[in-house]
C-alpha cells in the first residue's frame, strides 16, 4: 500500500513530458545555436553564464528571501512594500553577482559571447523548472503553489504557456545580463540601472501575484501575466539592443 502511493505521487500526465521536453529544447537550443554560428564556447554558457545564475540564486538570493523576506519582513509589511523589496534583492543578487563575474571571472566578451553568458542563466531556468515540484516549497506560499500546480497539471493550455513563459524568462535574462555587461565594460551606470530595475519590476510583480494568490491555472489570469511578461521582456530586449549600438562590443 505504502508503494503504490510513492508511485501515484511521482506518476505524472504525459502533458507533462511533452512540455518538459519542450521547455529543456528552449534552454538547450540557442546554446547550441551560439555555439554553431556564432563560435560561442559552451565555458561561456554552460560554464560561466550558469555559474553566475546559481551562485546568485541559490547561495544569495534564496537565503535573502528565506531568512530576510520570508521571516522579517513578511509579519510587517503590506504586500506592495514586501513584493518590492523582493524585487530589489532579486534583481541585485542575481545581477551583481552577473556583474562580479563580467568585471572579475569571465574574460572581456564580445556581443555575442555576452549574449551566451545571459543565455546560460535562462537555459537553467528553462531545464531546472519543469523539474521543480513546488518552488516555494519552506515558505508561506508551498500550499498555495501546491494547489494551482495540482488544478493545472492536466491542462494543455496551461501547460503549453509555462513553456512560452520560459522564452520571455530567456530574453529578460539575456538583456538583463547584456545590460549589465554594457555598464562594466563602458562604465556608464545608466544600463544596469535599466537592468536592475526591469528585473526588479518583473520579480517584485511575481512576487506579488502569488502573495495575492492569483489562480495561475486559469486562462484569464494567465493571459494578464504573460502580456505583462512578454511586454517587459521585449522592451528589456529593445533596451540591450539599443544600448549595443550605443555602446558597440566586438562582433567576434
Amino acid at each position: 500500500m505504502g508503494a503504490d502511493k510513492v508511485a501515484d505521487s511521482i506518476r505524472r500526465p504525459w502533458l507533462w513530458y511533452v512540455t518538459t521536453a519542450a521547455s529543456i529544447l528552449v534552454g538547450v537550443l540557442p546554446i547550441w545555436a551560439l555555439e554553431r554560428w556564432f563560435n560561442v564556447p559552451r565555458k561561456i554558457t554552460v560554464g560561466y553564464g550558469i555559474l553566475a545564475f546559481v551562485i546568485g540564486t541559490t547561495l544569495v538570493k534564496v537565503p535573502l528571501h528565506h531568512f530576510v523576506v520570508e521571516r522579517v519582513l513578511r509579519p510587517r509589511l503590506s504586500k506592495p512594500a514586501l513584493s518590492a523589496i523582493q524585487g530589489v534583492i532579486s534583481a541585485f543578487a542575481e545581477l551583481a553577482v552577473a556583474a562580479a563575474f563580467i568585471a572579475f571571472v569571465v574574460p572581456r566578451l564580445t556581443w555575442w559571447q555576452l549574449v551566451g553568458f545571459g543565455v546560460g542563466a535562462g537555459a537553467t531556468e528553462a531545464v531546472m523548472l519543469p523539474f521543480l515540484s513546488n518552488p516555494f516549497k519552506s515558505t508561506s506560499l508551498e500550499k498555495h503553489a501546491e494547489a494551482v500546480g495540482r488544478a493545472s497539471a492536466g491542462t494543455p493550455s496551461v501547460q503549453w504557456l509555462s513553456v512560452v513563459e520560459r522564452v520571455w524568462a530567456m530574453l529578460l535574462q539575456v538583456s538583463t545580463r547584456g545590460l549589465v555587461g554594457l555598464s562594466v565594460y563602458s562604465g556608464n551606470p545608466l544600463p544596469a540601472g535599466i537592468a536592475l530595475a526591469g528585473f526588479g519590476a518583473v520579480d517584485g510583480s511575481a512576487y506579488y501575484w502569488h502573495l495575492s494568490k492569483w489562480r495561475f491555472d486559469t486562462l484569464p489570469v494567465l493571459a494578464r501575466v504573460h502580456m505583462i511578461l512578454g511586454f517587459a521582456a521585449v522592451l528589456l530586449m529593445a533596451a540591450f539592443l539599443w544600448w549595443s549600438g550605443v555602446i558597440p562590443l566586438a562582433a567576434e
